[in-house]
């Protein structure tokens, strides 16, 4: 599939690494930017075993946007796969693509003549096609990035504590250190119920926190 072209829909692989309901093609809802790359590459390639560090380390990179890099390949042995991945530290998506869909759409329609290759995808639509040690598939990547959807989850802030610490003591302790835990702040080395109330009174009425996961 050259440049410009839709990928077409197709949920049919099996996730090894990532979201067990990710798919390709899918429409994107309207107002966001979806940044997806399609990376074809087997364990017995050297080249492609090489840039895995590299792909690893562009997905850390735009962890906090809608960019998923998906390594797809056509090998058969599920167990090897499983254990190569996480051998070689493959910090992204990883698919078997067992009945050739994404090799069928997406790597035959490409004119790919070897591995591995990989196609930068924005809404669907293929920015680029090619290596993916190629400098422009690195600036491309960088590029569609710049324009994806955030994925950072808005934090619930949590209101300033405005009692006093009298009004704090008349609290049960669990309720002291509920305050304390939902804002990260670790108790361990409070025992006392007067520590816990101090504590509240200088770390939680002038400094905002937000609510931890």
């Amino acid at each position: 599939m050259s440049v410009g072209a839709i990928v077409p829909f197709t949920n049919d692989f099996l996730v090894i690494n990532g979201d067990a309901s990710i798919t390709v093609g899918e429409p994107v809802p309207a107002g966001r930017t979806k940044v997806v790359v399609l990376e074809f590459w087997a364990t017995w390639c050297g080249p492609c075993v090489q840039s895995i560090p590299h792909l690893s380390e562009l997905q850390r990179k735009y962890k906090d946007v809608d960019v998923t890099i998906i390594g797809s390949t056509i090998e058969p042995d599920e167990q090897k796969i499983r254990a190569f991945a996480k051998d070689k530290s493959m910090d992204y998506t990883v698919v078997m693509d067992k009945n050739k869909s994404l090799y069928s759409k997406v790597f035959t329609p490409s004119g790919a003549t070897g591995i591995p290759f990989a196609a930068v995808v924005v809404n669907n639509k293929i920015v680029f096609s090619g290596h993916p040690m190629d400098p422009k598939f690195q600036q491309t990547l960088a590029d569609a990035a710049s324009k994806a959807s955030s994925t950072k989850k808005e934090l619930e802030s949590l209101p300033l504590i405005t009692e006093s610490y009298e009004e704090l003591m008349q609290k049960r302790p669990k309720e002291l250190i509920q305050i304390l835990t939902e804002r990260g702040i670790k108790t361990g080395g409070y025992s006392e119920k007067s520590e816990l109330a101090n504590l509240i009174v200088e770390r939680c009425s002038k400094t905002q926190y937000y609510k931890q996961e």
